[in-house]
C-alpha cells in the first residue's frame, strides 16, 4: 500500500474521460440494466454522441462498479483510485493465503514474501494507477476468491462449509466471467489443481458436476454476451477476420516479452504501436520460459505440485490476450499481467520452499535474490507511477515509446482542451501531426476535424474553413464538417450561408440533432418561426417528425 500510495494524487487517464468522467451513463441506477445487455463502449455518451459502440468488451459488473462508486463520490479521481488501490490490497491478501495453502503453517514467511513480491511488482502500475485498468484486479478478485473456495470445498469437514464452498465459488467464476473476458479458461486451473492434489477426486460424480457446472456458466454467458453486443457482431466477425496466422512469430515474441516483464519488468512503457523485440526481450523472458518447461517433466515425476500449478497459472492465464498479436494492428499491454504474476509469485514460493531441504548456503542465496527482487521491484513501481499522474504526463511519455502512432499525439491533443487554461492553438496542431501520422483515411478525416473545430472556435475562421472545404471534397456527405462549415458562417453573420451549410448537414444525416438545432436558431433569426419550430422539434426528438 506504501508502494502504490502515489496512485491517490493521480487524476483520470485517457479512456477514465469517455467511460468515467464524461460518462452520464454511470451516474443513475436506471442504467444498470442496460449494462448486461449492452457493451461497454455502448454504455457511454461518447457512443450516443458519435455512434462509436464497438471493441466487443462485455463488462457489467466493472459497469456497476463504477456506477456503484459515483454513488459515493461522483467524478472525484481520488475515490475511484483509492478503489482501485483496495482492490489490489485484497488481492495481495488473497495471494497470500493461495500460497499458505500448498505450504505448512511454519512456512508462513515464504507465503509472506511471494505475496509481498505479488504486492510491488511493476507491471501492476497499469492496472491500479489506470482506473480503466479497474477490470484487472477486479477478475483477479473473483478468481483467486473462487480458487479459494474451490479448495476449501475439498478440505472442508462440515456438510455446512461445503454448501458455502460449492455456491461461492461458481458465483465467483460468474462475477469473474461478467468482470473481464480474462476468465474464460480459469476452469482449466480448477482441473490442474485438481489432477495435482487432489487425484483420487478427480473422477468421482460430485467433482464432474462442478465441472459441468463451470461448463454451463461458460455457456450462459457467452449466450449473454453475443445477445449483448448484438449491433456489434459485425464488428466482432470483421475483428476476427482481421487475424493473419502469418503474424505468429509476433505471437510468440509477445509471448516471451510477457515472461520477460514478469521475470525482469523493463522497460516499463505504454505502448501503442507494438513493442520490437530486443535482445533483452528473447535472452531474459526465452530462457526463463525453456528453463521452466524443461524443468516441468520433473516436477510432475517429483510431484512438485505447486511448481507445475504455477506454470499452468502463468500460461493458462495469459491465454486469452494472445491472440490480439494475430491482428494487423496487434496490441501489447503489460495489465494483462496482473493475473498471470500470481503465478509468478507461485514459483519465487515455491524456489524458496525448495532451499530448505538443501545447504543454508543455497538458502541465504535464494532469499537474498527474493528480498532484491522486493525491492527493485519496489523502487520501479514507485517510479512507473509517476507516469500515470495525468494526460498530459502519460500521452507525452507515450509518444516517446510510441513515436509513430497517432492515438499518444491526439491523446495529448484532447488532454490540453481539457487543462484549466486550454492551450487551444498546440491542441489544433497537434491533432494535424496526429492525422499525419494517422494510417486509416476515416482517422485522418477525425482528426482533422477537430483540429478545423478548434481553429473555428477560437476565430481562426480560415484555417477552419480550409481544413472543412478539404474534408467535405473527400467525403461529401460528412454531416458534421458541414456543420463546421455553418458554425464559421454564422459566425461571420452570413446567415443565408450558414443556412445552405446546415440544410447540406441536415440532407447528409436526418439524426444529426446539432444540425437541426442549429437549422432552427438560423430560420428564427431570419423570421421564418414555422420552419424554426419543426426543426427545433426535430432537435428534441428526430424520431417525433416523420
Amino acid at each position: 500500500m506504501i508502494v502504490f500510495a502515489s496512485v491517490l494524487d493521480g487524476d483520470f487517464v485517457m479512456d477514465d474521460w469517455p467511460v468515467i468522467k464524461e460518462n452520464s451513463k454511470i451516474t443513475d441506477t436506471k442504467y444498470i440494466p442496460d449494462y448486461f445487455t449492452r457493451g461497454v463502449w455502448a454504455n457511454t455518451d461518447l457512443a450516443e454522441e458519435t455512434g462509436a459502440g464497438g471493441h466487443s468488451l462485455y463488462r457489467p459488473v466493472f459497469l456497476l462498479t463504477l456506477n456503484l462508486s459515483h454513488q459515493l463520490w461522483g467524478d472525484n479521481a481520488l475515490g475511484y483510485h483509492a478503489l482501485s488501490l483496495a482492490l489490489h490490497g485484497i488481492n495481495t491478501i488473497l495471494v497470500y493465503f493461495l500460497i499458505l495453502g500448498f505450504l505448512s503453517p511454519a512456512q508462513r514467511m515464504i507465503a509472506g514474501m511471494s505475496a509481498a513480491i505479488f504486492a510491488v511488482h511493476p507491471v501492476h502500475v497499469e492496472s491500479v494507477a489506470w482506473i480503466a485498468g479497474m477490470t484487472d484486479p477486479l477478475v483477479s478478485l473473483f478468481l483467486l476468491s473462487g480458487f479459494l473456495l474451490h479448495r476449501r470445498w475439498h478440505q472442508s469437514a462440515s456438510s455446512r462449509q461445503k454448501w458455502i464452498s460449492a455456491i461461492g465459488a461458481p458465483l465467483c467464476f460468474a462475477l469473474a466471467l461478467l468482470s473481464k473476458e480474462t476468465a474464460i479458461f480459469f476452469p482449466l486451473i480448477l482441473i490442474i489443481y485438481d489432477a495435482l492434489f487432489r487425484r483420487n477426486i478427480l473422477l468421482s460424480k460430485p467433482i464432474i458436476a462442478r465441472y459441468l457446472g463451470y461448463a454451463a456458466l461458460l455457456l450462459i454467458y457467452f449466450i449473454l454476451r453475443s445477445n449483448a453486443l448484438g449491433g456489434e457482431a459485425a464488428q466482432q466477425s470483421s475483428a476476427w477476420a482481421r487475424i493473419d496466422f502469418q503474424n505468429f512469430p509476433v505471437l510468440l515474441t509477445f509471448f516471451t516479452h510477457y515472461i520477460q516483464l514478469l521475470v525482469f519488468p523493463s522497460p516499463l512503457e505504454y505502448y501503442y504501436s507494438p513493442p520490437s523485440a530486443g535482445i533483452l526481450v528473447l535472452v531474459t523472458g526465452g530462457l526463463f520460459l525453456m528453463g521452466a518447461l524443461l524443468y516441468l517433466p520433473r516436477a510432475l515425476r517429483q510431484q512438485q505440485g505447486l511448481y507445475v500449478l504455477a506454470i499452468a497459472w502463468v500460461v493458462i492465464t495469459l491465454l486469452p490476450a494472445l491472440p490480439i498479436a494475430l491482428f494487423d494492428e496487434p496490441i501489447f499491454a503489460q495489465r494483462v499481467l496482473y493475473l498471470p504474476s500470481v503465478g509468478f509469485a507461485m514459483l519465487i514460493a515455491w524456489a524458496i520452499q525448495q532451499t530448505q531441504h538443501r545447504s543454508r548456503v543455497i538458502e541465504i542465496v535464494v532469499k537474498t535474490i527474493a528480498i532484491t527482487f522486493l525491492i527493485v521491484f519496489s523502487v520501479a513501481s514507485i517510479t512507473e507511477i509517476a507516469d500515470w499522474e495525468n494526460d498530459t504526463v502519460f500521452y507525452t511519455q507515450a509518444m516517446k515509446t510510441s513515436p509513430d502512432s497517432f492515438k499518444p499525439v491526439a491523446g495529448l491533443a484532447a488532454a490540453y482542451t481539457r487543462n484549466a487554461t486550454p492551450n487551444n492553438e498546440a491542441a489544433a496542431d497537434l491533432y494535424l501531426k496526429a492525422a499525419e501520422l494517422a494510417p486509416h483515411e476515416i482517422d485522418k478525416i477525425n482528426l482533422q476535424e477537430n483540429a478545423a473545430r478548434i481553429y473555428g472556435q477560437n476565430g481562426n475562421i480560415s484555417n477552419s474553413e480550409q481544413l472543412y472545404h478539404d474534408i467535405v471534397r473527400r467525403v461529401p456527405n460528412r454531416s458534421s464538417a458541414w456543420v463546421g462549415l455553418g458554425n464559421n458562417a454564422l459566425a461571420r453573420e452570413q446567415q443565408q450561408q450558414a443556412l445552405r451549410f446546415y440544410q447540406r448537414a441536415y440532407t447528409a444525416d436526418p439524426n444529426n440533432r446539432i444540425a437541426s438545432h442549429n437549422l432552427a436558431l438560423v430560420y428564427r433569426q431570419l423570421g421564418r418561426l414555422e420552419r424554426a419550430a419543426f426543426f427545433r422539434r426535430l432537435a428534441q426528438n428526430p424520431q417525433s417528425v416523420q
